[in-house]
């Protein structure tokens, strides 16, 4: 496994634990009965870390190791 691996599984790791994190803070908030652009909008950035986070996770540990492909 390279570092560019690794760096996107780490990145992936962190990324489901924030999902399940801001999944309880929506449940929180429909219980509150918030409606609005905000629980919108940690809907939509819990998605989007799940491929966010692990192009993160690849370029950094591309960089550390100083191969960038090939």
């Amino acid at each position: 496994m390279s570092a560019v691996d690794i760096g996107a599984l780490v990145g992936f790791c962190f990324a489901a634990v924030e999902f399940v994190l801001f999944g309880i803070f929506l449940r929180r908030a429909k219980a509150r009965e918030e409606t609005g652009r905000g629980p919108r909008a940690l809907n939509w950035l819990r998605w989007a870390q799940l491929v966010i986070y692990p192009v993160i996770g690849s370029l950094v540990g591309a960089a550390v190791t100083g191969k960038f492909g090939g």
